[in-house]
């Protein structure tokens, strides 16, 4: 239950995309751990949430060193897909995963601006001197 809380704190703070990662994973994480279900998406093949972590944030750090025009929007992208999984885990451990449509949709739309600017300084502080 505390690693819950702890990803629904990072949705609402900095939210940026290893934020957003890691509380996929974190939810990801208290619904395996739980017993509640397992990993329903393919491409993860069964693996583990500590492989998860290890991958999603290695993916986000590779993204930082690719140009601009390649770093911005994939970034973004990696943090509206993982905070909508997230919030897609927690619709899940609270009987209705397509509940969570709507306030992902919320969620996007309140932080967009702020995601788009966290994209931009973490492509700038990734890019190599």
């Amino acid at each position: 239950m505390k690693a819950l809380l702890l990803s629904c704190l990072l949705l609402t703070g900095c939210a940026t995309a290893d934020y957003a990662q890691m509380a996929d994973v974190t939810t990801t994480a208290v619904f395996m751990e739980t017993g509640l279900g397992v990993e329903g998406n393919p491409v993860w093949g069964g693996a583990n949430w500590p492989v998860m972590i290890v991958v999603k944030l290695g993916v986000n750090e590779a993204i930082k060193y690719t140009p601009k025009e390649t770093c911005e929007p994939l970034l973004m992208f990696s943090t509206m897909l993982g905070s909508g999984a997230a919030l897609w885990n927690i619709g899940i451990m609270a009987g209705s995963g397509p509940a969570a449509i709507p306030v992902a949709a919320m969620l996007w739309a309140w932080q967009w601006d702020n995601w788009t600017q966290d994209s931009v300084n973490d492509c700038q502080r990734g890019i190599l001197k």
